[in-house]
C-alpha cells in the first residue's frame, strides 16, 4: 500500500519522526496524540521516547495500535505493578542504624528507589516477549541515563555512519523490556535499571523530549510531543517525594526548552494540568486530550509536509 499525504506518495515525502516525552501518567495522552495523527493519514517513520514516551513508543514501534493500547491501558491493575522496595519496619530499622551510627547520614542508609521495578519489567516482558530493539517495526530509540559517567544511553535501531551525539552511548541488541524499564527509572521512585555494568536511570534527566535522537536517525521532519512541566504555577507539593518530582519536572523543561526544541518542526502539547495525575481512572481524559492537542496542530504538521 502507498502511503499518500497531501497528494505526495511515501518515496516522494519527507520522512518523519516522532518524539513522545516523559510524563507519568500523563504519558497516555501520547496514545491520543498516535491515534490522531493515524486518523488524518499522517505517516510515522521513526519513534523515540522518554520514560512513560519510551512505553507508547516501543509498543508503537511494534505494530500495537493506538486502539490496542487504548484497551491495555484500562485493563491494567495498578497494585498489580508495585514492588515495594522498602517497608515501614525497613525505614524504623534505617532509622535506628542512623541514631546509633551517628557518621552515617540519614540519607545514606535508605534504598536507592521505593520500587523493585520487577513486576513491570515482567509487564513489559509480556509486551515485547524477547523483541530488541532491532526488531521494531520502524525505526525506535529509547532514552536512559548513566547516573556513574553522566552519558545519555540510546537503546536504539542502527545509525546511519557518522550521525553520532556527543556524551552519549549507543545500544542496538538491548531487550525493549529492558530498555523501557531503564528509561523510567524515576530517580527515588524506581530502582535504576543495571545494564552492562551501569547504573541507568530515567532518560528526563538528560533528554525528556528526545528529538535530537531522530535527527540523527535520518527523520527529516520531527513532531514533538511534550507533556513536560510547562510553568505553571503547583500548590500540590506536600511531600519529599512530590518535592523530588517537581524538581526533576522543572529540570526537564529548561533541558526541552534548551536543546530538543532546536531538532523540532512541530511541537504539540497536551493541557493535562488540571487533571488529577495520580488517579489511573483518568487515562481515557489523558487519551482524549492528546487527541484534541493533536487535532489543533493537523493543519501545520500537513504543510510541513507539503512545504
Amino acid at each position: 500500500m502507498i502511503i499518500t499525504i497531501n497528494n505526495l506518495p511515501r518515496g516522494s515525502r519527507p520522512t518523519v519522526g516522532v518524539a513522545l516525552s516523559g510524563g507519568g501518567l500523563r504519558g497516555t495522552s501520547h496514545i491520543g496524540v498516535l491515534k490522531a495523527l493515524h486518523d488524518h493519514n499522517i505517516p510515522i517513520d521513526y519513534i523515540s521516547g522518554t520514560s512513560a514516551g519510551a512505553i507508547v513508543a516501543s509498543m508503537y514501534a511494534c505494530g500495537y495500535s493506538p486502539q490496542q493500547m487504548q484497551s491495555i491501558i484500562q485493563s491494567i491493575n495498578v497494585p498489580d505493578l508495585v514492588d515495594l522496595k522498602i517497608t515501614t519496619s525497613d525505614l524504623f530499622k534505617h532509622g535506628f542504624k542512623w541514631l546509633v551510627h551517628g557518621k552515617f547520614r540519614f540519607w545514606s542508609v535508605l534504598p536507592t528507589g521505593l520500587l523493585k521495578g520487577e513486576k513491570i519489567e515482567k509487564f513489559f516482558t509480556n509486551l515485547w516477549q524477547q523483541k530488541t530493539v532491532r526488531d521494531t517495526k520502524i525505526p525506535l530509540a529509547v532514552t536512559a541515563v548513566d547516573i556513574h559517567s553522566a552519558d545519555t544511553v540510546f537503546f536504539t535501531s542502527p545509525l546511519p555512519p557518522n550521525r553520532a551525539i556527543l556524551n552519549a552511548r549507543y545500544y542496538h541488541n538491548a531487550l525493549l523490556c529492558e530498555a523501557v524499564r531503564a528509561s523510567i527509572s524515576i530517580p527515588g521512585v524506581f530502582y535504576p535499571k543495571k545494564y552492562r555494568g551501569m547504573t541507568l536511570v530515567d532518560g528526563a534527566v538528560k533528554n525528556n523530549l528526545p528529538t535530537d535522537i531522530l535527527n540523527h536517525m535520518g527523520a527529516d521532519k520531527i513532531i514533538g510531543v511534550d507533556l513536560g512541566y510547562n510553568g505553571q504555577t503547583n500548590h500540590e507539593i506536600n511531600s519529599v517525594g512530590e518535592i523530588l518530582m517537581q524538581c526533576i519536572e522543572i529540570m526537564g523543561r529548561e533541558v526541552t526548552l534548551i536543546k530538543s526544541e532546536q531538532y523540532a518542526d512541530v511541537i504539540i502539547r497536551p493541557q493535562t494540568y488540571d487533571l488529577n495525575h495520580k488517579d489511573f481512572k483518568q487515562s481515557q481524559e489523558f487519551i482524549k486530550r492528546g487527541y484534541l492537542a493533536t487535532l489543533e496542530k493537523i493543519k501545520e504538521i500537513k504543510g510541513m509536509l507539503s512545504g
